[in-house]
């Protein structure tokens, strides 16, 4: 019996370390993608801005 607790004990924290870690990876991503596409914006923003100003 304390082989099988152990076993399922083991299965339970390998499951939840593997889903914490897939979510982290994507909120990492997430993050990443969204600060590149973010600076980018603000780049186009700020050179239309110059633009703008010298006409």
């Amino acid at each position: 019996m304390a082989i099988m607790s152990q076993l399922f004990w083991g299965v339970t924290v390998g499951a939840l370390t593997s889903a914490f870690s897939a979510l982290a990876k994507g909120l990492a991503a997430i993050a990443g993608i969204g600060g590149v596409g973010w600076y980018g914006v603000k780049r186009h923003r700020e050179r239309r801005a110059r633009i703008d100003r010298k006409d």
